[in-house]
């Protein structure tokens, strides 16, 4: 069994006791579930404001994978954090009888039916926050029928991020949609904007800016990203991959022709090596931080993964992006290509080329870091809107 799974069914184990001691009184709860740490980002703002406007509320947050527990259990942006029980026959009534929660968030998508009907069964408000909806998703399908009565039955308000989610919605026949925009934006630029260094990381860059690599998955992301490593030799990198897997760890660590070395290692001192050209970050929670020691970023999952990752996160710092062709349905990657401070890049080679025209064009990497910067400023105070939205409609009824 691996490590990943065996969190994920131990971490359930006796939880519902554990729920029940926490919310033993405790009224006015917000409960918000995500999918992983990746979606309670989405969200994080959007809890701050409402905490601001009801300052007795308390912050429930359930996950359904480890990737967002482990990360948040100590956070304190939520009150309580707990894994969503699975939807065995019972679960969301139980659930939502020891949580009494006074309203719903659910966050991108993730969509348990069990609860959605039980929250509407006893009325309790629910809002999904920074929906994406294509065309081709099954929902708009005859066999995603449920889904799409849900979506119009279950939630108050479908808060999307974009205006073709918001097209979509509205050709399926669904009046509780509202455009708001990116409620992440916000919070990218407050991580953008503190104050945060890591010293280890601090005597590996030696004050020198760096490439940074985030999110990378194995192979192809890898591959790219050491082949650039590779044909440039005088330069550092920083890699910081998606998965902390040992069989990716050590691909990187044996492709590197200039060295590299792992975090962990250097900062428990079993290991020498901060001149190693590459530092392989295998600890979690710090990417959005670490983008701060880049002159460029890649962000990884463009190629096979589906998606880039948040490629929001690195361009809040002003600096230029790139990712792999294949976008799906993530909101900024076109957008930022469109404001010149992004590119898509197919291969090695033309992330190489790339790379090598940012080294030997400095105001062409200046204006895409600009343009960067601009694009994550201009894009803010989406959070504010959206608990506008959302506290404006809590005593309507939701429609049947």
């Amino acid at each position: 069994m691996s490590p990943k799974i065996w969190k994920f069914l131990k971490g359930r184990i006796g939880q519902a006791a554990r729920i029940e001691e926490a919310c033993k009184g405790v009224d006015g709860i917000i409960w918000v579930h995500s999918a992983s740490y990746g979606e309670f980002e989405e969200v994080r703002p959007v809890l701050a404001g409402l905490r601001r406007l009801r300052p007795s509320c308390k912050i429930l947050a359930t996950f359904f994978s480890p990737s967002g527990y482990e990360y948040l259990k100590d956070d304190p942006a939520a009150d309580f954090v707990f894994y969503l029980p699975l939807p065995f026959p019972g679960a969301a009534k139980r659930f939502i009888d020891t949580v009494r929660p006074e309203m719903m968030l659910l966050s991108v998508s993730d969509y348990w039916l069990p609860y959605l009907y039980e929250l509407r069964r006893r009325g309790i408000p629910a809002y999904l926050v920074s929906g994406r909806f294509l065309p081709s998703m099954v929902y708009f399908k005859p066999i995603g029928k449920k889904y799409l009565d849900a979506f119009r039955t279950c939630f108050r308000k479908i808060i999307v991020n974009a205006p073709s989610s918001l097209e979509v919605l509205e050709n399926a026949g669904l009046v509780n949609a509202v455009l708001c925009g990116d409620p992440r934006l916000d919070r990218v630029n407050e991580i953008a904007s503190s104050e945060w260094s890591d010293p280890v990381v601090d005597a590996w860059a030696g004050g020198r800016k760096v490439f940074v690599a985030g999110s990378t998955l194995p192979d192809e992301d890898d591959e790219v990203m050491t082949a650039l490593a590779n044909a440039n030799p005088a330069d550092k990198f920083l890699f910081i991959p998606h998965e902390q897997g040992e069989k990716q760890l050590c691909t990187i660590e044996e492709k590197v022709c200039g060295g590299a070395v792992r975090y962990t290692r250097l900062k428990d001192g079993s290991a020498s090596g901060a001149d190693s050209q590459v530092l392989i970050v295998d600890a979690v929670g710090m990417l959005s931080r670490l983008y701060r020691y880049g002159f460029a970023a890649f962000v990884g999952a463009g190629f096979s993964g589906g998606a880039p990752h948040s490629v929001i996160e690195p361009a809040a710092y002003g600096i230029p992006v790139c990712f792999g062709p294949n976008f799906g349905p993530q909101l900024h990657c076109e957008r930022l290509i469109n404001a010149g401070a992004a590119v898509a890049v197919h291969d090695a080679g033309e992330l190489q080329e790339w790379y090598s025209k940012l080294k030997s064009e400095p105001e062409y990497a200046a204006a895409m870091g600009r343009a960067a910067l601009s694009y994550c400023r201009d894009g803010g105070s989406t959070a504010e809107a959206i608990c506008r939205e959302i506290i404006s409609s809590c005593s309507p009824a939701i429609p049947r």
